[in-house]
């Protein structure tokens, strides 16, 4: 088939649905399709053209792209359309705003990160839920192996200064460790604006339990994930984070916020969870995890178990199950 997937991005921001965007472009590249991204750029939607031909359209995000769905529907009633619901359409748009109801009411089907979608979908309306699917986040093998610095306790940040990650909850709860610990908290991410690049650097320099390292590169935010004790997904809300799904392979403990998208990859039992924006709970968690390596291995061993997740096979499967069924 001709696979068109329509990719919300931001200019000079490389944002989660790039990512998976990208890893579903090649997933079905080798499972012997044709498949294009199509940009819709936030404030230029309208530059958005669907090629005729196209057999499926695929669409991350259904309110932010609710015109590319729209745009798929009108434009052949004949061709299949796909919107995956990728984080704050899932678990803060619907049911309430417009177009992302528009989105994934005229969709022929829906897919979800992980099975806590399935049932945020179900609580929303069971006619959603009963056309949506799961397709796990897979990991390319980079060949890294974890090495954790003997002389710290490390926790690693990886998150795009926005508001609706968090970002600095991490920061704030090693402001509250005892000063015999030897936290650190590395963040790589890109300012969204002005206001979180100012409040990250007055962080580092007045925190010296924090550094942010601003935008990296992918190899690098894995290496650094690699050489880490722990990652922190902080996210208030999250359809299925790829750097959880990073962690999972690399087999790397994740400690992080107890919402749908972190307990649907990690499980409901996840003993490192803790309730969004509580920086007091979370520093407990980490003197917990620094202070008792055998809680810190068992943690990185719930990652090892999931680790079949991730497999980039196991991914592809589950695509070609949705479109054997299409």
């Amino acid at each position: 088939m001709r696979i068109a997937i329509a990719v919300p991005t931001r200019p000079g921001i490389t944002s989660g649905n790039s990512v998976t965007g990208e890893r579903w472009q090649r997933r079905l590249t080798e499972l012997d399709h044709q498949v294009e991204i199509l940009p819709v750029v936030e404030g230029r939607e309208s530059d958005l053209e669907i090629r005729s031909g196209v057999d499926l359209v695929i669409a991350l995000h259904a309110r932010r792209s609710a015109y590319a769905v729209e745009c798929s529907v009108a434009g052949n009633t004949s061709r299949p359309t796909i919107v995956a619901l990728t984080g704050t359409d899932l678990y803060d748009d619907l049911p309430d705003n417009t177009n992302a109801l528009r989105s994934v009411e005229s969709a022929t089907r829906l897919v979800v990160l992980q099975e806590h979608g399935l049932q945020q979908l179900a609580s929303i309306s069971p006619a959603l839920a009963a056309k949506a699917s799961v397709v796990h986040q897979s990991v390319e093998p980079t060949g890294l192996v974890r090495t954790p610095n003997p002389e710290h306790f490390t926790v690693v940040v990886l998150a795009h200064l926005r508001a609706v990650k968090d970002p600095l909850l991490s920061a704030k709860a090693a402001q509250l460790m005892a000063d015999t610990s030897q936290l650190r908290v590395l963040h790589a991410g890109s300012a969204h604006s002005q206001h979180w690049r100012e409040l990250a650097e007055t962080e580092t320099r007045d925190n010296p339990r924090y550094q942010w390292l601003g935008g990296v590169e992918q190899l690098e935010a894995r290496r650094l994930l690699a050489n880490a004790d722990v990652l922190a997904c902080t996210s208030k809300l999250e359809g299925g984070a790829n750097v959880v799904s990073e962690a999972i392979a690399l087999g790397v403990g994740v400690v992080g916020t107890n919402i749908g998208g972190n307990r649907g990859l990690l499980g409901d039992d996840h003993p490192t969870l803790v309730k969004t924006g509580d920086h007091e709970a979370l520093a407990r968690v980490f003197t917990r995890l620094e202070s008792e390596p055998a809680e810190r291995e068992a943690l990185a061993q719930r990652s090892r178990q999931r680790k079949w997740m991730t497999d980039p096979s196991h991914e592809r499967s589950q695509w070609q199950t949705l479109l054997d069924e299409l």
